[in-house]
């Protein structure tokens, strides 16, 4: 059904192509920090601050395949100024930056290497394009001094199979079936309230498919509930676009010519947040065997995000009334 689901949006909205980097070595922990080939570096007119000798990304290790960008710089002033290294577009929704004041490590004295702590989740193949910006600041913080972006293309092709896992053990132990609590995942930058007493599971790959999966203890070979997310580049959501959303959503589940039961728009209560969540919309789908599939799916300028969660016997209702109320309570940071 979700991957219906996926391949119905798909042909009404354009998934995301983001830009990434190209290539250096990110060592185990423990070892030295050496650089790998380093795509040629650009001309650049802040000579006198610095010369940029590459840019690329750093391999990830056994527990994160995926790659971080790699700036090397030979700084020719350190007792004068400071140099600042800021890189974009990362986290899953490519909307987060981070800012590296000091490098991450150093290669025979002379150059410096910036990384991110975390790495570039939003791949394009065979090649990503990317860019990151260097500021220099007066030693003392208070002048910048120069800033400039420099773009490159990263080959990326040998992360095509990358593919990172996390595990959430229960809170608390079995208690009340609706009881809820706010649930903080590793990989996404949000919150939603969910029962602490159920287990979960996030996995994301190289297409940038995010799924987190919930499971009871009890009863862990059925689902309780899933959230899914996939890249798009939406930009502006109008009333046309979020029509057709609705409908290709409606379709997704009513497979074999059972109908779904429209319930209608919902807006999320962080109104902080809807800079990425535009707005909901729910509906509850039958199943070939007459079960009930509760559905909610939103839609951002950056991203489609389907929660899924199975109805059950005789107490629907109430649980219906339960993933209304954990829809509307993600919260995107």
């Amino acid at each position: 059904m979700q991957t219906r689901f996926w391949l119905l949006l798909a042909l009404s909205v354009t998934m995301l192509s983001l830009a990434n980097p190209c290539d250096a070595q990110r060592p185990e922990k423990g070892k030295k920090k050496q650089p790998a080939t380093l795509a040629a570096a650009p001309v650049d007119d802040a000579s006198k601050y610095y010369h940029i000798v590459g840019l690329g990304s750093a391999k990830g290790d056994t527990s994160n395949t995926f790659p971080y960008p790699t700036v090397v710089l030979e700084v020719l002033d350190t007792e004068h100024t400071r140099v600042v290294v800021r890189f974009p577009e990362l986290g899953m929704l490519g909307v987060r930056e981070d800012t590296v004041n000091e490098p991450a490590f150093f290669v025979n004295d002379s150059l410096r290497g910036y990384q991110p702590p975390e790495p570039l989740l939003l791949l394009t193949f065979p090649k990503t394009q990317y860019f990151v910006l260097i500021d220099v600041w007066s030693r003392d913080r208070k002048t910048l001094l120069d800033s400039k972006p420099f773009e490159y293309d990263m080959d990326v092709q040998k992360y095509h199979t990358a593919h990172v896992s996390y595990t959430h053990e229960p809170t608390v132990g079995s208690g009340a079936p609706t009881l809820r609590r706010p649930f903080k995942p590793t990989l996404l930058p949000f919150t939603i309230a969910t029962n602490p007493a159920w287990g979960a599971t996030e996995t994301l790959d190289s297409s940038g498919t995010y799924s987190l999966i919930f499971r009871d203890p009890e009863r862990p070979k059925r689902l309780a509930m899933s959230l899914s997310m996939r890249p798009a580049l939406v930009g502006q959501v109008d009333s046309a676009m979020w029509k057709n959303f609705r409908l290709k959503a409606e379709m997704a589940f009513g497979a074999r010519g059972v109908a779904t039961n429209s319930i209608g728009d919902f807006q999320v209560d962080d109104v902080p947040s809807r800079t990425y969540i535009k707005g909901g919309y729910e509906f509850v789908s039958k199943t070939g065997d007459s079960t009930l599939d509760y559905v909610a799916a939103y839609l951002t300028p950056r991203a489609i995000l389907m929660l899924f969660a199975p109805l059950d016997l005789p107490n629907e209702q109430l649980q219906y009334d339960y993933f209304r109320a954990v829809a509307r309570s993600l919260k995107l940071e």
